[in-house]
């Protein structure tokens, strides 16, 4: 079976077929995060219909003034192999 698979997921090796690069306006651009991130659940599923959940991190965005116009979560395209409770900790606000 032929699946469809994106160029940088192939490339940077990611757990999400679907991974693109985040276009974030540096020269260096690591392919850390994935431009599709804001239009994305985030989650995979798996053989047997189990889903899992992908690592992301909260992000500033920045507005072309240079001012935060809000923080997002920025998936990473790899899966998030944690226990569901330390997950849960990392959501909660301290």
């Amino acid at each position: 079976m032929d699946k469809n698979i994106t160029l940088d997921a192939k490339k940077y090796k990611k757990d999400c077929d679907d991974f693109v690069c985040l276009d974030d306006g540096t020269i260096v651009g690591e392919c850390k995060y994935c431009n599709l991130s804001l239009k994305c659940r985030q989650i995979d599923i798996l053989m047997g219909g189990k889903t899992m959940p992908m690592e992301a991190n909260y992000l500033p965005v920045y507005g072309v003034d240079g001012k935060l116009v809000s923080e997002e979560l920025f998936c990473t395209g790899m899966y998030d192999w944690r226990p569901k409770k330390e997950r849960f900790e990392d959501d909660k606000i301290s």
